[in-house]
């Protein structure tokens, strides 16, 4: 994947030219795998990724990164990396009956041809949609856990997977005393509906944006640093097939798909209960369309999009045999998506941190895989245009790979039956938020007002998020109350704000050398707790002033630069940008000519850039604190991940919840300053740190050792992180 690629490469994407073709799936299964933010639809993707198997036919060559050759990897950082002994592939998809049904012919044609006289048998599973794990049991006992990855290798999440209550940590080998040494169980880790409730009403509770999916939520939650955390969010793991490096054992125990189940469920792992195999090839169809049946009418507790059709015996499936990148013995049949009929009431107007006015129908509410749509974007003024849509129309709403409602179609059939009262749709032609004049830009209207409140809540909103500063509890609803009680209106202002010294308020940021962790200063914290009111508690206040200055030592001039708001420049750009200048004053002074230099800015970029950074008509000045010395942020551009020194020779653990990082952030930052991070106590380690919540188990084993336990603030105060 090109480093440099962004979102609006991948929207100018040709999919007639294999080299763009190829970058944009490569940038689009990145996205997928590792940030769990699809930018198109599996429907999508594979339909473009067999228009590039032609395109790789045709020319009679194959790009180096092409997705053809290998599978997404869902590799994050943060877990050791573990080698898979047997390689863990993905399914080839097919999306119609046709296509399953010459699948079904061509194998069964192939298996009656090299084993003459035998049955011909298939079965089918859910197609789950959460994260796949290898279960590794030695002796009977779970010694690792580990994800997918890149197919060859995965991150072991032996630890948390452990939390989980349904995968069994020890096997009852009189159950089966033949269970080898090496036994590998493969599923899926879900999580169901109930726990995906309860965590995002927990999140939203605290103010942080809720998981868009379960997918995600099963992900981000089976990769957390504290297993204790993983411990709470409900998971499960439903199995699918099971593996041994013992071909005896394969064979003659687990000769078959249904045989493998079997022992599965004997074992005490959970499983979907269809224990059949199908030799009539209709029987088989007509069991997949009940089973679709039951997984629309959202009664299933997991998401699942399609099934999953293998050939039962495990001889046949050896005979068949794998490709580079799926094995030949098994389909992915995917069920269409979803879409329902709906009126579309209204058309309102959204103003992003850019200015850019986006349309979004207003929808009589309706359930879509479970959950209830009254809203979806419309994408620009073209794309309504070209659809033809109108106020009062009935449209068909569908999820984008099941997570982002999207208008698909226009549903003329009920708009004729039921007389739909029809009506254009204007664009405004002020801003809908502070009602300046807008000025067209390619596809798109802007609003010009730099001061517009939208554009300021999504620009604070944005630099204070995972991509940026990554402040926690400063979400949309506080940045909502930052703006309109306390009148921050840029990043200046939040750090003026939140960094202000009791005695010098209105016009010195604290001084570097006790910009940190010194005692708090209540005055602050008391105007600020009665300024924001309602909901904002001590601790709540205490937790935002933290991560605002924390944010200054652990910003890196990358995200700086992706976080500014510049039309065009996110953190893929920021990166290279940081790259290539080396220092913020020096990004600063960039000319038109530096800018185009770089590989991957245009001259529609680098006007964007010089105008944002132009020190009369620019926007440069309400971040005038990133090079204002007396903040102390880090303006110089490290590219390797190593920080700092100032831990060398320490072994340290991290137990609670941080104020300054997320818990996937945590151990990255101990080691970049030169530390050996570990994940229990032991008498080698130097230092327990704690963050709210630590766990008393590490806590008293640290007493019983005499390992020193210290505050997260003491430490980096004493460290001067």
């Amino acid at each position: 994947m090109k480093e440099n690629y962004t979102i609006e490469d991948f929207n100018r994407r040709d999919i007639n030219d294999q080299q763009s073709l190829t970058d944009a799936l490569s940038w689009a299964s990145y996205k997928y795998y590792v940030e769990n933010d699809a930018p198109m639809s599996d429907f999508e993707f594979d339909m473009e990724f067999k228009q590039l198997q032609k395109l790789e036919t045709q020319s009679g060559h194959v790009l180096p990164d092409s997705p053809t050759c290998r599978v997404g990897s869902d590799i994050q950082g943060g877990f050791e990396k573990h080698r898979h002994i047997i390689p863990m592939q993905s399914i080839e998809n097919v999306y119609t009956d046709e296509e399953l049904q010459a699948w079904l012919s061509d194998t069964s044609g192939k298996l009656r041809a090299h084993f003459p006289g035998e049955e011909i048998t298939y079965t089918f599973e859910p197609k789950y949609d959460g994260l796949s794990i290898s279960l590794v049991y030695t002796d009977g006992e779970l010694t690792d856990a580990v994800t997918r990855g890149n197919q060859t290798e995965g991150e072991s999440v032996w630890q948390n997977v452990r939390t989980i209550r349904n995968v069994p940590l020890k096997l009852d080998k009189t159950v089966c005393p033949e269970l080898p040494e090496y036994f590998e169980v493969r599923g899926e880790v879900l999580m169901p509906q109930g726990a995906f409730d309860r965590l995002n009403a927990e999140k939203e509770k605290a103010g942080e944006k809720p998981f868009a999916n379960k997918r995600n939520a099963a992900s981000g939650s089976l990769k957390q640093l504290d297993p204790k955390i993983t411990s709470r969010r409900g998971l499960v793991v439903m199995v699918y097939s099971a593996y041994s490096t013992d071909l005896d054992f394969q064979r003659d125990i687990i000769s078959s798909q249904v045989n493998t189940l079997q022992l599965l469920k004997r074992l005490g792992f959970s499983y979907y209960k269809m224990e059949r195999a199908f030799a009539d090839l209709e029987e088989l169809t007509r069991e997949i369309d009940n089973f679709n049946s039951i997984r629309i009418s959202h009664t299933l507790p997991y998401d699942c999009d399609g099934v999953v059709v293998k050939v039962n015996e495990r001889r046949h499936q050896e005979f068949l045999g794998l490709n580079t990148t799926f094995p030949n013995w098994c389909k992915a049949r995917k069920f269409p998506q979803e879409a329902q009929s709906t009126l579309m009431r209204d058309v309102t107007f959204q103003v992003g941190m850019t200015g850019h006015v986006t349309p979004v129908a207003e929808l009589d509410p309706t359930t879509i895989s479970g959950s209830v749509v009254s809203r979806a974007t419309l994408n620009n003024e073209s794309f309504i245009r070209n659809m033809g849509l109108q106020i009062g129309s009935y449209v068909f709403v569908q999820k984008a790979g099941e997570v982002i409602p999207q208008v698909s179609a226009i549903d003329n059939d009920r708009n004729r039956n039921e007389e739909a009262q029809l009506r254009p749709i204007h664009f405004p032609t002020v801003c809908p938020e502070c009602g300046t004049g807008l000025t067209k830009k390619g596809e798109y209207w802007i609003c010009p007002n730099h001061h517009c409140r939208a554009q300021i809540e999504q620009r604070l909103e944005y630099w204070c998020g995972k991509d940026c500063a990554n402040i926690a509890k400063i979400g949309p609803s506080v940045i909502a109350d930052l703006v309109g009680k306390m009148h921050v209106e840029s990043v200046d202002d939040l750090y003026a704000l939140f960094c202000e010294k009791d005695d010098e308020r209105d016009d010195n940021p604290w001084p570097v050398d006790s910009l940190f962790y010194e005692a708090e200063p209540v005055p602050l914290a008391q105007r600020l707790e009665d300024a924001l009111g309602e909901g904002y508690g001590p601790k709540s206040i205490a937790q935002m002033i933290e991560g605002v200055r924390g944010s200054i030592r652990t910003l890196t001039l990358d995200k700086m630069i992706g976080g500014l708001g510049i039309d065009g420049v996110g953190k893929i750009t920021g990166k290279l940008l940081a790259a290539h200048f080396g220092t913020l004053e020096h990004f600063l002074r960039a000319t038109f000519g530096e800018l185009i230099a770089v590989d991957g800015i245009g001259e529609i970029m680098a006007n964007n850039i010089l105008e944002f950074l132009s020190p009369t008509e620019g926007h440069i000045a309400d971040y005038s604190c990133l090079s204002d010395p007396a903040y102390g942020f880090r303006t110089v551009y490290e590219a390797a991940e190593r920080l700092g020194n100032a831990l060398e020779g320490k072994t340290v653990i991290f137990t609670g919840t941080s104020h300054r990082f997320k818990r996937e952030e945590i151990k990255t930052f101990f080691t970049g300053h030169g530390a050996k991070y570990v994940g229990s106590v032991s008498g080698k380690v130097d230092f327990v740190i704690t963050g709210d919540a630590p766990g008393e188990n590490k806590l008293q084993k640290a007493r019983d050792l005499g390992v020193e336990i210290i505050s997260e603030g003491e430490f980096y105060e004493k460290f001067n992180l």
